[in-house]
């Protein structure tokens, strides 16, 4: 006993010793990486930029839009794939991740194809000062980043900078359904190509179609040729993204059945609309955003689905002006007259709680946690049901009510920030248990009556 008690103080005295020791040495740190930061930065772009002035055999391909950008940057390398080798910087758009896709550029290399993002005023000219495209693609314009841009004519205003700074050798693919896009065919020298469902664009789709179970098909035509698409997309919201990359591998020289072939075998990004199957079980459709003003295509694409039941659930939606239970109770009360069952998750899910009266209260439903939303969920299955869950990734990580069912997911950690999809995250598989004072035994949603 003697022995263990000056070993337990020195002990003592020796952690009492190494955590102000490691609390500094964790402040220098970060001290450090504030002032190297800048510095690294300034280098990486200059290396960046001088790389791109030696790539004259590479098409640099610059992507924006507010909204399917990630989707038609993939789309337009799967379509130029065919003529050549293809960098493609999708999914991250910060000016680390366009340097770090041109510092990937090879020799061998013939196409670099990168989204681009005008979240904030200047950022397209500091994105195009290191990329210099040769070819701009601008797809929509919204109400994405509403809290920086305040209106469509702000955001346009930004994004067209993409199009506007284009050399004149260059070429400008625009979206003739958007009038905000259209109108940037003003603002370049560049040569303008556009696409979209009007009659005067020059690569135009007709007969779209994508009612649920059936995926998204289409006819294109440029010129005198036309091809029948069927795509593995969900939703006709992706037809601009499927013309965008055709109309693009037509400038780069592809033939039309071609590009075709490339996008029918595109599969969906994860939380892109994408499709996940539970054998016997319900079919979840998941979109990892949800600014409001794209509120009305899910609301769409669910009325004319084809389900023996049908299941809306949204987390943070973004991105609209105004109070947020106004437009939270405005979703609820839209969703409620197309979809048999509607389900708020998260802290806004307390805005819709009043309207759960009468026959609403047999159908709309409110959880402050995932973990709460998925254990109602598991509960009263009907085989075939849709499941469409659109929430913020950040925010939310609604896709864990899915994983939880098809892959037995074990982190219901709340609120963790992180930007990755769960399925990317190195803690997927450790566990996390739910927030405290939840159990799932203790969970006793009302059972649902399967829809024949």
């Amino acid at each position: 006993m003697n022995i263990v008690r000056p070993l337990g103080d020195s002990l003592s005295i020796l952690h009492a010793v190494l955590v102000p020791v490691r609390q500094f040495a964790r402040g220098v740190r970060r001290v450090l990486r504030r002032q190297l930061k800048p510095s690294r930065d300034r280098l990486l772009n200059w290396f960046a930029i001088t790389q791109r002035k030696r790539l004259r055999h590479v098409t640099f391909i610059g992507v924006t839009g507010s909204c399917g950008k990630t989707t038609t940057t993939r789309l337009v390398g799967a379509v130029l794939d065919s003529a050549g080798q293809c960098c493609i910087g999708a999914g991250n758009n910060s000016q680390q991740a366009v340097i770090k896709n041109i510092l990937s550029v090879s020799a061998s290399t013939k196409f670099c194809i990168q989204e681009v993002s005008g979240s904030k005023p200047g950022r397209i000219a500091r994105h195009f000062r290191v990329l210099k495209p040769r070819i701009g693609i601008v797809i929509t314009i919204g109400s994405d980043h509403y809290k920086t841009f305040r209106s469509l004519e702000a955001t346009a205003q930004e994004k067209g900078q993409l199009v506007e700074l284009l050399p004149k050798t260059g070429i400008a693919i625009l979206n003739a359904d958007d009038p905000h896009v259209r109108a940037m065919a003003s603002r370049t020298h560049a040569r303008v190509i556009t696409f979209g469902r009007s009659p005067d664009a020059d690569v135009r789709a007709t007969q779209v179609s994508s009612a649920w179970p059936g995926r998204l098909a289409l006819t294109v035509t440029h010129g005198y040729d036309s091809v029948r698409i069927r795509t593995k997309l969900v939703a006709e919201l992706w037809t601009t993204s499927v013309l965008a990359a055709i109309t693009c591998g037509i400038v780069c020289g592809i033939d039309l059945k071609e590009c075709a072939k490339a996008v029918e075998n595109f599969e969906p990004l994860f939380g892109r609309h994408s499709v996940h199957v539970k054998p016997n079980g319900p079919v979840y459709i998941f979109d990892h955003k949800a600014p409001f003003w794209t509120i009305a295509t899910s609301l769409a694409f669910v009325k004319d689905a084809l389900a023996p039941r049908a299941t809306m659930v949204f987390g943070t939606i973004s991105d609209y002006p105004g109070a947020a239970g106004q437009r939270y109770r405005r979703v609820a009360r839209d969703a409620l007259e197309i979809a048999d069952r509607v389900v708020f998750v998260g802290p806004q899910a307390g805005h819709v709680s009043r309207l759960r009266q009468g026959e609403a209260r047999d159908r709309l439903f409110t959880f402050e946690t995932s973990y709460q939303a998925s254990a109602f969920l598991a509960q009263a299955v009907v085989v075939g049901e849709l499941i469409y869950i659109r929430g913020s990734l950040a925010a939310d990580h609604l896709e864990r009510i899915m994983l939880s069912q098809l892959d037995r997911v074990v982190c219901w950690r709340e609120r963790c920030g992180k930007q990755c999809a769960c399925v990317d995250c190195s803690n997927y598989r450790t566990p996390k248990p739910p927030p405290f004072g939840l159990v799932h035994d203790r969970l006793k949603p009302p059972q649902q009556t399967a829809i024949a």
